[in-house]
């Protein structure tokens, strides 16, 4: 006959222990640690290397669009401050300068002695062929016309087309000056003298609320008021993602290198996209800062 156990044999044996129990409560525990620990590592590492991704781009984005600018910059850029002066003294949070627009215009010269320090008029005269076609003259831009005492640059105010030559492919323009061009430029009716057309630009670091914004002004010429300065419809903004830290927000210099003059940038950017999240979570770490210094060559820069 089969030997039966009592039930309670059974019963007794099919549980566990309170030290068995509380054993695998603590390999329970330990795994959900070791777990928690490599999730928040890993959500951590994503959030990083996401935030780096995104300053390198924003930093691609400011180092392209300021180089591709002052490569078309007719001339030394000048250093500005969040109001717009001039800054003697670098760095700055600013710089504008003369973007190129087309050249040569040539200057009428209706006296056959050349333009009186008084004219507030002249007549500027452009080919339209196609291998040389500068652009029409347009209100807020200037012209800077040689002259042996020192160039002469004048804003234009009004621009009216002529009637185009169709015998010579030619197109004059009568346009008006901001001011009296302040100097005497003479030339015999046997000469030619052309101006070079160009229009002022600037790009500006102005401190928001936890970070910066670099703004690029299409038109800076009267420099903007106060009010000027912060309608957006006046800028572009190039980036929202420069430090607010001292010193950091005047990246703009001038050095001097042997006989040149370059212009000197030094970007800190750092991506906010989880600046909450990562805040104090970066300490001797990598982090999502990235540091640019930079040089920006001017298209037609003055020498020593």
């Amino acid at each position: 006959m089969t030997n039966m156990k009592p039930l309670r044999s059974y019963r007794r044996s099919s549980g566990t222990t309170l030290a068995e129990t509380m054993v695998y409560a603590l390999i329970g525990i330990i795994i959900s640690c070791i777990t928690y620990t490599f999730l928040t590592s890993t959500t951590q590492l994503y959030a990083k290397n996401l935030s780096l991704v995104h300053s390198h781009s924003d930093i691609r984005s400011v180092l392209d669009r300021t180089l591709n600018n002052m490569q078309q910059g007719n001339s030394l850029p000048v250093l500005i401050n969040t109001s717009g002066a001039v800054v003697a003294t670098p760095p700055s949070a600013g710089l504008y300068y003369d973007s190129f627009r087309g050249d040569p215009y040539v200057i009428t010269n209706p006296s056959g002695n050349g333009l009186a320090a008084g004219t507030t008029t002249a007549i500027l005269t452009s080919s339209r062929s196609a291998l040389a076609s500068p652009p029409a003259p347009a209100v807020g831009d200037a012209i800077i016309i040689s002259n042996p005492g020192g160039d002469v640059r004048v804003r234009l105010t009004a621009c009216v087309v002529g009637t185009f030559d169709s015998t010579n492919n030619r197109q004059p323009y009568t346009v008006t000056f901001a001011t009296a061009l302040g100097s005497a430029i003479s030339w015999t009716s046997a000469e030619t003298r052309t101006a070079t057309l160009v229009h002022r630009e600037a790009f500006l670091v102005v401190p928001v609320s936890g970070y910066s914004e670099l703004r690029y002004f299409k038109d800076f010429e009267p420099i903007p008021n106060a009010a000027g300065l912060a309608n957006t419809a006046n800028y572009t903004v190039i980036t929202k993602q420069l430090s607010v830290l001292t010193g950091q927000t005047t990246p703009f210099s001038i050095a001097n290198v042997g006989t040149d003059k370059i212009v000197r940038a030094s970007f800190f950017a750092r991506c906010t996209d989880y600046s909450t999240y990562l805040n104090n979570r970066q300490a001797n770490e990598f982090n999502t800062f990235i540091r640019i210094n930079t040089s920006l060559s001017s298209r037609l820069r003055p020498q020593q």
